[in-house]
């Protein structure tokens, strides 16, 4: 696949999201405290930002 190709895809995809977000009035996150919102008031953002990490490579070993 030839490197315009992929660009043109890669720009079609995002054209596609940013479309799919708009209609499902998705806006973009302002600060990251944005994403744990009610999560746990008693975890900071470092521990929120760990077990994140964590579930993210755990979801990665089970693929292999």
């Amino acid at each position: 696949m030839s490197q315009i190709t992929v660009e043109t895809e890669i720009e079609k995809r995002r054209a596609e999201l940013c479309e799919m977000a708009k209609n499902q009035g998705v806006k973009p996150v302002q600060k990251v405290e944005d994403l744990y919102g009610d999560f746990a008031d008693d975890v900071d953002i470092d521990e929120f930002l760990k077990i994140i990490r964590e579930i993210r490579n755990s979801d990665e070993n089970s693929k292999n």
